[in-house]
């Protein structure tokens, strides 16, 4: 079985659940059947934040959707390409885009709780990085 994980939303909003669970997954991220399709750039990025949260996984699985040249399909493109059988994102277009003929994949919402922030406050980043996504919003405050 093939999964994949975005980053922005899922294991940002989520580090500590999505990492145990990709290690339960995984033998520790060693097994090739874990992805993470970001439409983040460069890979180098993504990389990095995988590194500096402990994510386990192997670099040569970590793939950055063409968003300029496929726009909201962009990643699904990539589930055909790669056969993902199971897929985690947070936006809505990338998880119901399917197009006929394109491989099955199981496409999972982690839906928005916008009374958490986007990036939990646990989430590393780089100190050169600005500190994107750490508000949550509380009616009435």
């Amino acid at each position: 079985m093939r999964i994949a994980f975005d980053v922005g939303g899922v294991l940002s909003k989520y580090p500590a659940q999505f990492r145990d669970l990709i290690e339960r997954l995984s033998d520790r991220g060693r097994a090739a059947g874990i992805f993470i399709i970001s439409d983040m750039r460069p890979k180098e990025k993504i990389v990095e934040l995988m590194r500096l949260n402990n994510i386990p996984v192997w670099e040569q699985n970590v793939y950055c959707a063409d968003f300029d040249k496929h726009g909201e399909g962009c990643k699904a493109e990539l589930l055909d390409e790669l056969k993902i059988d199971l897929f985690f994102d947070d936006h809505i277009s990338y998880c119901a885009a399917q197009f006929t003929g394109a491989y099955p994949t199981i496409r999972c919402l982690v839906w928005p709780d916008a009374s958490m922030p986007y990036t939990a406050d646990e989430w590393i980043t780089p100190p050169e990085w600005p500190k994107f996504g750490r508000v949550s919003y509380r009616r009435g405050l």
